[in-house]
């Protein structure tokens, strides 16, 4: 099953990249097809403005030509400059150089204007300007402005975008580092934690056995119910991020085996908790990996006693149908209760409101009942000073 999610992490990060790739291609396609569309109207209508008024200087006898130099090249709002008939630049706008050059103009200038008019026209075709059929000089022009900015847009906006990705996935790096440094540390302690009593209690077997050997008859039974204990921790932790084996449970036999454990370990003395059941025994046999369920269940009820720190308590488990095709398991307490903004996070890795947890049981709970048993864990209603009751949907398996 490992092999399978690390397989299917790689796919689909190959998929996204491609997918990425794909997407940034396209939107440089789908931008200059834009650009050349926009660079093509507007050769157009510079043509037909041109055409415009060298028709206008052809129709009067004595039209001044400096008016259409003042409306066609002072007004231009692009590079351009205009030769005579030899190529001997003229005139020039929106270059870098001015246009009040002193003629006549020097080598150096002349060099500048003619590498400029090679590169315009390799854009566009220069325009002839006719008059009364003889060609009086060429109009060579470069890209617009917004032109020139387009072409670059989807460049700028791909390195932004990348700038952002990349920022995102350092942040998201380190949380994620941080988040599974902190859960093989929780790991660690819930290991040591699960192991400690069992170990704990044999330890304190063997130690009364070495005063008291003739009461090996006696300690036996207790002994075995130890090491089963170690025996379902182990289960318990090899079956995590494996494929888990599933058999018909009963949920009431399920609920009084722990029921069995917690009674001899929920506090005593000056504290009193109670713990209750109301089981429908007409509840089918459930679908169920028993330890790793049962795990869900001991986290929650755990979770129960340590929210009841008044001298009372009760936690009381629930289970009947939600419908014909669910039923629901309720556990709830009579403890201290879940602030609203806590209420989103309780099921976070490392989220934990007690001082001394690691905030992974509630963690491994939701995943044990969403991905191993497909159905649900939620916080179905708390209340501050009154309790919390957590509910488990398991669907019936026909």
């Amino acid at each position: 099953m490992a092999k399978n999610i690390y397989r299917f992490k790689g796919n689909f990060k190959g998929f996204l990249f491609i997918l990425a790739v794909g997407m940034v291609f396209g939107l440089l396609y789908y931008t200059q097809a834009l650009v050349k569309e926009l660079q093509q109207q507007s050769r157009e209508f510079l043509r037909f403005r041109i055409k415009i008024f060298e028709k206008n200087i052809n129709t009067e006898a004595d039209q001044d030509l400096s008016f259409f130099f003042n409306e066609v090249i002072q007004q231009a709002d692009y590079p351009i400059i205009y030769t005579d008939t030899q190529g001997e630049p003229a005139f020039w706008r929106n270059i870098s150089l001015p246009d009040t050059l002193p003629r006549p103009l020097s080598p150096d200038t002349l060099q500048i204007l003619k590498k400029l008019i090679r590169e315009f026209d390799e854009m566009n075709e220069p325009i002839p300007i006719s008059y009364r059929g003889t060609v009086l000089g060429y109009y060579h022009y470069g890209e617009l402005p917004i032109i020139r900015k387009l072409r670059w847009l989807p460049f700028i906006e791909i390195l932004v975008v990348s700038l952002f990705i990349l920022i995102g996935y350092l942040g998201f790096s380190s949380i994620k580092k941080s988040e599974e440094r902190l859960i093989w540390v929780g790991m660690a302690k819930e290991t040591a934690h699960q192991l400690g009593t069992p170990l704990s209690s044999l330890i304190g077997w063997v130690e009364y056995l070495k005063s008291s050997p003739e009461r090996v008859l006696a300690v036996i039974p207790d002994i075995e119910r130890d090491l089963k204990r170690l025996q379902k921790i182990t289960n318990r932790f090899s079956q995590i991020g494996s494929r888990p084996d599933f058999q018909e449970e009963s949920l009431q036999s399920l609920v009084d085996e722990l029921l069995d454990y917690f009674q001899r370990r929920i506090p005593r003395g000056k504290r009193s908790i109670k713990l209750e059941t109301h089981i429908n025994p007409d509840l089918p046999l459930l679908r169920l990996n028993r330890d790793l369920f049962s795990w869900v269940l001991e986290n929650l009820i755990k979770n129960a006693i340590d929210a009841i720190n008044g001298k009372e308590g009760t936690i009381t488990i629930r289970a009947d149908y939600l419908n014909q095709n669910s039923v629901y398991i309720d556990i709830s307490d009579t403890g201290k209760g879940i602030p609203v903004r806590d209420r989103k996070n309780v099921f976070n890795p490392g989220f934990s409101t007690k001082k001394r947890g690691w905030g992974l049981g509630l963690s491994l709970a939701k995943r044990i009942v969403e991905e191993y048993h497909g159905g649900s864990i939620q916080v179905k209603e708390s209340q501050l000073g009154q309790g919390t009751t957590f509910r488990i949907v398991l669907k019936i398996r026909s």
